[in-house]
């Protein structure tokens, strides 16, 4: 089994694991469905799968987790407030126009300043179908890909709805999220994962969660989501069909990029002065290998004006 980044073709089989996830309980099955396919490409929108490399009665995606940044004035009045149903509120907003998700320029903020809060909507498994092996293997592989997936934001509380037994179970076993309320009439629970439960458990995957540096290379928007395509090693062209932009344009931003390493972090592609110059292609090397280890450099960052 292993992780991978969800693609909006496995949203209908992920969706179809846990329907009681779904929160449609307010605006309804259809606008559910679209809210679900439009917050796809929201920044805010984070989301995994659990595949399996040979499938299990037929199914290949046995897991997933899906989750938002949101507002912490939605957060506080959850927590404030505990309900059943967080999943269908947070969908209720973005059908309303009134949305509760933090746009790219507000992640940025919080990782600047206070930390993000999120609201894990989805970390779930297909019932029934697995063994025990394989179901400790789903839950270990959802708490690591959340935490790699979602490394370099600073967060600063984790939300999460249990649905069922199991899910409440779960949360209950892992002692990474603190339950806060437990609502019987609809067999679900509010959890919260918070900064203090990390610094009590300093080698959990709480802490993990919870680790955080600040970047330093003051990359721009546009230079981040070119670093991201090229980190999984496509070509210029591939570069340039996929971002829209010209084989001269994917060059200069390169090379922007290369200026902010020089001025922020010139270790990164220095060399001894007894070696020749490092040139363009060992440089694009070395600073992706940096970014790759250092994902808090490709996250939104606010710098200030």
């Amino acid at each position: 089994m292993y992780w991978r980044p969800l693609r909006p073709a496995d949203l209908p089989a992920c969706l179809e694991i846990q329907p009681a996830c779904l929160g449609d309980q307010i605006v309804g099955r259809a606008a559910a469905l679209r809210v679900w396919n439009g917050s796809l490409v929201e920044p805010a929108f984070q989301a995994t799968v659990i595949e399996s490399q040979t499938p299990i009665t037929g199914q290949k995606i046995i897991g997933c987790g899906m989750g938002v940044f949101v507002s912490a004035k939605f957060a506080d009045a959850e927590i404030a407030q505990p309900r059943p149903g967080i999943n269908s509120r947070i969908v209720a907003s973005i059908s309303s126009g009134k949305s509760v998700l933090l746009s790219r320029a507000e992640i940025g903020e919080g990782n600047a300043k206070k930390g993000l809060d999120f609201v894990n909507l989805y970390g779930t498994w297909r019932e029934g179908i697995l063994s025990s092996a394989q179901l400790s293997e789903v839950h270990a592989l959802l708490g690591t890909s959340f935490v790699e997936h979602l490394a370099g934001y600073r967060f600063n509380r984790v939300l999460k709805e249990a649905i069922g037994a199991p899910g409440i179970a779960f949360a209950k076993a892992t002692g990474t999220y603190r339950l806060i309320a437990e609502f019987p009439a609809t067999e679900s629970a509010l959890a919260v994962l918070s900064p203090e439960i990390g610094a009590s458990a300093p080698y959990s995957l709480a802490a993990a969660v919870y680790r955080y540096q600040k970047p330093a290379l003051h990359f721009r928007p546009a230079e981040q989501d070119l670093l991201i395509a090229a980190l999984s090693g496509k070509t210029d062209a591939e570069l340039s069909s996929e971002l829209g932009l010209s084989l001269e344009a994917v060059k200069k931003r390169f090379l922007s990029i290369y200026a902010r390493v020089d001025q922020f972090k010139p270790e990164i592609v220095d060399q001894p002065s007894a070696e020749s110059e490092v040139r363009g292609p060992q440089k694009r090397h070395r600073v992706l290998a940096y970014v790759r280890a250092h994902p808090e450099e490709l996250r939104p960052f606010y710098w200030g004006p």
